[in-house]
C-alpha cells in the first residue's frame, strides 16, 4: 500500500502535464500555492483528502485514479 501512495504525486503530475497545465494553473484553480502542489507532486508533502479533492475535481479524475495499485 505504501508504494501505491508513493505514486500519487507522479500520477498527479502526469495528469496535470497531460492537460497542458502549469503548476500555477492547477494550484490557482484548486486554491493552493504552487509550492504546495509541487511538494505534493514530488512526494515531499503527504497527500490528504483536503488537498486531493480540489485537485482531482479540477483535473476531472477520481482519487481512485491516483491511488490505484499497479497491475
Amino acid at each position: 500500500m505504501d508504494s501505491d501512495l508513493a505514486q500519487v504525486g507522479p500520477r498527479l503530475r502526469a495528469v496535470r502535464r497531460a492537460r497542458g497545465w502549469s503548476l500555477e494553473d492547477l494550484s490557482s484553480r484548486a486554491g493552493m500555492s504552487p509550492s504546495t502542489l509541487s511538494r505534493l507532486e514530488s512526494g515531499k508533502r503527504q497527500a490528504s483528502l483536503e488537498l486531493l479533492l480540489p485537485l482531482t475535481r479540477h483535473l476531472g479524475i477520481r482519487i481512485d485514479d491516483l491511488v490505484r495499485p499497479e497491475t
